[in-house]
């Protein structure tokens, strides 16, 4: 099958990318020319073909989706950068999406369209009675989850053929950058909120076996990690602290405030896309493993990294 992955060299686009070559599709990448993601690229050599563009631009998006049979649609700017410019984080989530879905109508109306969504959009509520499941009412609570809702409603609205994918918290364990504001937030919310881990191999494997099973198709699905991957907050936290070989954060360096992150009924997605392969004790395995060389670095300061990492909490 013929694939375009847009934001391709993103968490989600690298992991999908990697899981349509293994199984022998054929794989166009799109993605902005930033100097990281060209050096991606050229670590893919010829396996893949390679477009620099931006979902933004109209033209781009009509060029990508000649030839092609079906779409993973990663390209997004997530939390919480899409509350620090919600107009950019507007035009890239939904007109980007807006863009892709009227190219593809024009030019590739029998394609196949994977979206991936958020949890989020169920919003905060600790005294929702947990798993959340797919048909529970929705709620946009900030810049985010409001984007997300309206390119649910672009999808559903579209003649194609599509599946949504309710993604739960997908953190690559690889990843070696942070985000300060996303460091403050860890500090924000209650130690004991409820999250459900996905890794972003699981992801690439419900979003690829999406793409021939029709079942699937126009449905909207709960993709979650699974009951080994339902933690608290608390947990996430002191995986990151230990990855770093730092003491983990006091109770009394948290918040009370709830988060748009919740367990998930993952049921009807694994009977489909049997995607479901990491736990939670595997992120933090892989976590501790990616962070090796830092972790050894870190010893002689490591009270002091603790210092600046807990200066971070508002407490």
């Amino acid at each position: 099958m013929r694939v375009l992955v847009t934001g391709a060299f993103g968490t989600l686009g690298r992991a999908g990318v990697r899981e349509l070559v293994a199984r022998g599709h054929l794989v166009r990448c799109l993605d902005v020319p930033t100097r990281a993601n060209r050096r991606a690229a050229r670590r893919l050599g010829d396996r893949v073909e390679v477009l620099w563009g931006d979902v933004r631009d109209a033209a781009c998006m009509r060029a990508a989706v000649v030839g092609q049979e079906a779409v993973l649609h990663d390209a997004a700017i997530l939390a919480p950068a899409s509350e620090r410019d919600p107009d950019r984080s507007w035009a890239v989530n939904v007109e980007g999406t807006r863009g892709l879905v009227a190219a593809l109508a024009a030019a590739a109306p029998d394609s196949i369209l994977v979206h991936p969504s958020s949890v989020t959009v169920f919003g905060a509520d600790p005294a929702r009675r947990a798993p959340v499941r797919a048909g529970d009412p929705v709620v946009a609570t900030d810049h985010y989850t409001r984007q997300k809702l309206a390119c649910e409603d672009i999808v559903r609205a579209s003649a194609l053929r599509w599946v949504i994918l309710r993604i739960g918290v997908c953190v690559d364990p690889r990843a070696k950058r942070g985000d300060l504001d996303a460091l403050r937030l860890l500090f924000e919310v209650s130690s004991d909120n409820r999250l459900e881990y996905v890794h972003p191999e699981d992801v690439a494997r419900a979003q690829v076996t999406a793409l021939g099973c029709p079942e699937a198709w126009g449905k909207v699905l709960l993709v979650g990690g699974g009951a080994s991957c339902q933690v608290r907050h608390r947990a996430l936290v002191d995986a990151l602290f230990s990855a770093l070989g730092v003491a983990p954060p006091p109770g009394d360096a948290f918040g009370d405030a709830p988060f748009y992150t919740d367990w998930m009924d993952t049921a009807e997605s694994q009977r489909l896309l049997a995607y479901q392969r990491r736990s939670f004790d595997d992120f933090r395995r892989e976590l501790a493993e990616s962070m090796r060389l830092v972790r050894r670095a870190l010893v002689p300061v490591r009270p002091l990294v603790r210092r600046w990492l807990l200066a971070r909490s508002a407490r």
